[in-house]
């Protein structure tokens, strides 16, 4: 095993923990999911380079779940987003309604 093999190891265990502090904190799905996925493949490298240890699988899994929840959060967000502009725009029709019927 060489010492850059090691070294993707840790650093997909920091993105990893980076990831879910993100996440955890309520700061960006968006960067957890990022983090999430650059630090899998990073682990993924460092499993091909021969790397074995427990940082690795470690990094490889608090990656995995990063990645997945920062996906679901960023997909509900985008849902309740679209669902509040979707209520937004039927309240302002319904307002522009009651307007036309009062000035007629």
């Amino acid at each position: 095993m060489e010492q850059n093999a090691h070294n993707k190891a840790v650093i997909s265990l920091i993105l990893g923990i980076i990831g879910v502090v993100a996440w955890l904190g309520g700061y960006s799905s968006v960067i957890s999911l990022v983090l999430g996925i650059i630090g899998l493949v990073l682990s993924i490298q460092a499993k091909k380079a021969g790397n074995t240890e427990g940082i690795r699988t470690a990094g490889f899994i608090i990656c995995l779940v990063c990645t997945i929840v920062g996906a679901v959060i960023l997909i509900s967000c985008i849902a309740c987003t679209a669902c509040g502009v979707t209520v937004g725009g039927m309240m302002a029709c319904e307002v522009i309604d009651q307007i036309i019927k009062a000035v007629q």
